[in-house]
């Protein structure tokens, strides 16, 4: 399967560096050439810099021939104008967007469009994980995928560690910790560390 990622942020690198783990063809573009800085070493897909808005670029990263396309740069209009171009012009019957305006998502998605709002799942997320004690938090659905989310006390070895250094799997990563006083950090955070007394909490797809 042909997939093409228009975004190559914290989003579109994750999910760029796991579908090429999985043997799916993938093609990144992105305005700004440093942006794949962020892909994997060991990424075999194709990076193509240019504008994202531009049909040419796209064409020159393969959207004629791709199965599926998702849509994560970090401007809502620029997503749907992309995602539209997408539809209309190369005919990708499989487009996912993200929108990070909540009250602009309903209106995207009457016309059709495939949306991800992360505010809103963060905002759903969030509630539960500071009003519910209970170690196992419901599962969320996104497009079709089931994620769960699990709390439980930092480990000794893992207090001081940042992300890259808490070992994971390909299907569950380190979500966020709650403090103590009930905040929740997210681990996407530049100074993020686990802290002494922590709740690490884990999202499992």
């Amino acid at each position: 399967m042909n997939i093409i990622i228009i975004g190559c942020g914290k989003t579109g690198a994750r999910i760029a560096n796991v579908l090429d783990e999985y043997g799916y063809d993938v093609s990144v573009v992105d305005s700004d050439e440093h942006a794949f800085s962020a892909l994997s070493e060991d990424f075999s897909g194709l990076s193509v810099c240019g504008e994202v808005t531009d049909t040419d670029v796209l064409r020159n990263a393969g959207c004629e021939n791709a199965d599926m396309a998702i849509v994560v740069t970090p401007s809502d209009n620029v997503n749907v104008m992309v995602a539209q171009t997408l539809e209309v012009v190369f005919e990708i019957k499989n487009v996912y967007l993200r929108i990070l305006d909540p009250s602009r998502e309903a209106v995207f998605r009457k016309f059709g469009l495939r949306t991800v709002c992360p505010t809103r799942l963060e905002t759903d997320i969030l509630f539960n994980l500071i009003t519910q004690d209970a170690e196992q938090i419901d599962a969320i659905n996104v497009s079709g995928s089931s994620i769960r989310f699990s709390m439980q006390k930092a480990d000794k070895k893992e207090i001081g560690k940042d992300p890259s250094e808490v070992v994971t799997s390909n299907t569950k990563m380190l979500f966020a910790v709650r403090r103590k006083s009930g905040q929740v950090v997210f681990a996407d955070r530049v100074d993020f560390v686990i802290e002494e007394g922590d709740m690490v909490i884990y999202a499992t797809i």
